[in-house]
């Protein structure tokens, strides 16, 4: 589930997935836009059924967050 999640976030921010860490704050990423948090949200939806608002979302800081949420649900 954690190397699904780091392509699908590797892939909406352009990168390569091997320059992604898990403990890095994805949205200090020079590629991350408001356009790249919407793909965000949507790629939750798409490849994990995982809907959730943007307010909830804010709350994710570090890839760790986001493959938690994704394990958790």
């Amino acid at each position: 589930m954690k190397d699904k999640l780091i392509s699908a976030l590797a892939e909406a921010l352009e990168m390569d997935s091997s320059q992604i860490k898990i403990e890095d704050n994805f949205r200090d990423y020079d590629s991350y836009s408001s356009l790249t948090e919407l793909s965000l949200l949507a790629m939750l939806d798409s490849d994990f059924g995982i809907e959730i608002e943007m307010k909830e979302f804010n709350n994710y800081k570090t890839v760790m967050d986001l493959v938690k949420l994704v394990e958790s649900r």
